[in-house]
């Protein structure tokens, strides 16, 4: 017997006592010494429900104690229970014997309880995004009648959560953010997570943020390395700048969104990473357009160089220590660009075509070898049979580069997580062609 709370279906207003049971259930009168023995050695054999003691005190010894088993062990004969504690008890003398447990709505799961109340005991929608404090459902309209119910049942066994959000629309806006409703706890937006080793404060209710996203953060974070610069056109509050930072990498980072950028702002602070990072609220393609040029004019006065990393990444020196050296930048431009919009990333592309003659004034045949091509980590989804070059194809569209030719594209497409059925995401890395970069714009074309 597997131990299930009442079926309450089609309850809307949450009541807990509905969920109290009384059974009995199977037990061992054992020496108190041998208490520990069964817990290590029979586990398997014991009851086990969050917050339900299963030793309970002998009333009528005070050197033995009264083991509960779990409920398929039924009967003197102990049946279903290992042979190991069947020969433990018959070589000992454990008597076994029966024991009313009451079993309340604290010690259901609550994956228990909502299979008990709505309508599809096979389904339960217990999964949700955590945020810091909150955690972030996405209901399905069949559910949308229970949602303050759902919402509080989250609440109640989920120790590190105070507040229960629901998404109510997509995320199709300009500012990536969503329109959502309380449904449990109280209406704190403010959220703090840990991540790659830093910490980032926002208003969740303001910014993007997608903790499922962290493997992908950390995965691209490893390829900049001390000394890197880094471009990061879409950036939200930080996740890839301030690790990135952190690592020793000169990151020159930007948001559309005004309350993404001052987060942003207040995370570079707060982590104190703000000597490697400059931070701008601008257009995307305004800010490629700037950030190329400034660093390009910048780095051909000299290499920058950085602060040294210090191992509280406070910028302190211990007494009696060496001083580190300065970390040198050595590229003229940029290593990498990092552009995490899904929806529209890839379209940008179309900012780099003609990027370096602009700047340079100068062909490609007249390039300046040290200018390198950076490598473009661009988000993007695709619901294509054939992603690679699905993906590949909109990418020269984009950059205006012959689509026939994707294939000899320095590029790679790596997949990142699937976000709706038959809807997965990816992260194309591209070397920006060089002729791509020192093309000639469109004007100048009508000009000839």
């Amino acid at each position: 017997m597997l131990l299930k709370p009442p079926v309450r279906r089609g309850m809307k207003e949450l009541d807990r006592t509905a969920f109290s049971l009384t059974i009995p259930v199977t037990a061992l009168r054992v020496p108190t010494k041998s208490v520990g023995q069964i817990k290590a050695d029979l586990a398997d054999d014991v009851l086990r429900l969050p917050k339900l003691r299963n030793v309970v005190e002998d009333e009528s010894s005070k050197d033995h104690k009264i083991v509960l088993l779990k409920p398929e062990i039924s009967g003197p004969d102990l049946n279903e229970a290992s042979a190991r504690l069947r020969a433990l008890a018959s070589e000992n003398g454990w008597q076994a014997l029966t024991h009313k447990v009451t079993v309340g709505y604290e010690h259901w799961s609550a994956d228990d309880i909502l299979r008990a109340i709505l309508p599809d005991p096979n389904q339960a929608p217990t999964s949700y995004e955590q945020i810091g404090h909150i955690a972030h459902m996405n209901l399905r309209d069949e559910y949308l009648e229970y949602k303050t119910l759902i919402g509080q049942v989250i609440l109640d066994k989920s120790p590190t959560v105070t507040m229960v959000v629901n998404k109510l629309d997509t995320i199709d806006n300009t500012f990536r953010n969503f329109q959502m409703e309380v449904l449990a706890g109280d209406a704190d937006f403010i959220a703090q997570v840990r991540e790659n080793e830093c910490v980032f404060r926002f208003d969740y209710s303001k910014v993007y943020w997608n903790s499922r996203l962290h493997s992908e953060h950390e995965r691209l974070i490893k390829r900049f390395p001390q000394g890197a610069s880094v471009c990061d056109v879409m950036a939200g509050v930080g996740p890839f700048v301030v690790p990135a930072a952190r690592r020793g990498a000169l990151v020159w980072a930007n948001d559309l969104n005004p309350a993404s950028y001052q987060a942003m702002c207040d995370n570079i602070r707060m982590n104190k990473v703000q000597d490697r990072v400059r931070a701008f609220n601008m257009d995307g393609r305004d800010f490629i357009r700037k950030a190329f040029a400034d660093f390009i004019a910048l780095t051909a006065k000299g290499p920058p160089s950085l602060p040294p990393i210090s191992k509280c990444n406070t910028g302190k020196q211990k007494a009696g220590t060496a001083q580190a050296p300065p970390i040198t930048v050595p590229s003229r431009s940029f290593d990498h660009v990092v552009m995490n919009l899904p929806a529209i990333a890839i379209e940008f592309l179309d900012a780099f075509r003609g990027l370096f003659r602009n700047i340079t004034g100068k062909s490609e045949k007249e390039s300046d070898d040290l200018l390198q091509m950076p490598l473009i980590h661009t988000h993007c989804f695709t619901k294509s049979d054939e992603p690679e070059k699905d993906i590949l194809q909109r990418a020269c569209r984009a950059m205006g580069y012959p689509e026939d030719k994707y294939s000899d594209l320095d590029a790679e497409v790596f997949y990142v997580r699937r976000v709706a059925p038959k809807k997965d995401m990816y992260c194309l890395s591209l070397r920006l062609p060089k002729s791509v970069a020192y093309a000639e714009s469109t004007d100048e074309q009508h000009e000839m």
